[in-house]
Formats: structure tokens, C-alpha cells, sequence
């Protein structure tokens, strides 16, 4: 569904997204957003960051602190060979 609103930019280049478009894009707080310009057109995207990642893939794998530790040190050591 396409919204569309009048918003005002200021003289420092700023502008106020209304808080229904943010509301329906999920967002609640601050985030960094990309924007480009085509032609006479600015599309500004939410970017997402890594932190807003947490809890997206689920395992049912339960390793504690010392096992996680040595798993990186394979990992790392592995690595570092290829």
C-alpha cells in the first residue's frame, strides 16, 4: 500500500518522517537509513543493523563458554590455513 505525505525539509537539509509511515515500516527508535537520488526522486530505506539481527535464525545447538571458546580456536586455526 502506498502512503504519501507533505513534510517539510528544513534549511540544514533535514525533514521529519511522519511517525504512521515509521509506525508501518516496524520501526520504534533510532536507525541509520540509506538514500539515493534518481533523476528528481530521494528513496531513503531503513538500514538494518546487526544488533537488529539477534534471534532471526533459531538453532536447538546449546554449547557453553568453554566449548564455544574451542570451536573458535578450530575455526580460527583452520582458517588461517586456506
Amino acid at each position: 500500500m502506498e502512503m504519501q505525505k507533505i513534510v517539510s525539509i528544513t534549511s540544514q537539509g533535514q525533514l521529519t518522517i511522519p511517525q504512521s509511515m515509521l509506525k508501518s515500516l516496524g520501526i520504534t527508535g533510532p536507525v541509520k537509513a540509506i538514500i539515493r537520488k534518481k533523476e528528481n526522486t530521494l528513496l531513503v530505506v531503513p538500514k538494518k543493523d546487526f544488533w537488529s539481527l539477534a534471534g532471526v535464525l533459531k538453532s536447538d545447538v546449546k554449547l557453553s563458554d568453554t566449548q564455544l571458546r574451542e570451536a573458535r580456536e578450530v575455526f580460527s586455526s583452520k582458517w588461517s590455513r586456506q
